[in-house]
């Protein structure tokens, strides 16, 4: 008989499982973003290697660029 402890470990594997398959599976389908100065998400200046101005407007660009494929 198994515990919830075990149950849970049983849990966290699955789940890390199936995430570690959504990322393989979308490897390489991110394009790749220059450095222009300007926010890829919000175009804000950003300094001159970034891409994004935070981490807020890198998971939004993402989320958005997702959900378009």
């Amino acid at each position: 008989m198994t515990d919830i402890y075990d149950q849970a470990t049983d849990r966290e594997m699955r789940d890390r499982e199936l995430a570690l398959q959504t990322v393989r599976a979308s490897a390489g389908t991110m394009p790749t973003l220059t450095a222009n100065g300007k926010c890829h998400n919000c175009d804000e200046p950003v300094e001159p290697t970034y891409t994004f101005c935070d981490c807020n407007c890198r998971d939004d660009w993402q989320l958005r660029f997702n959900r378009n494929k």
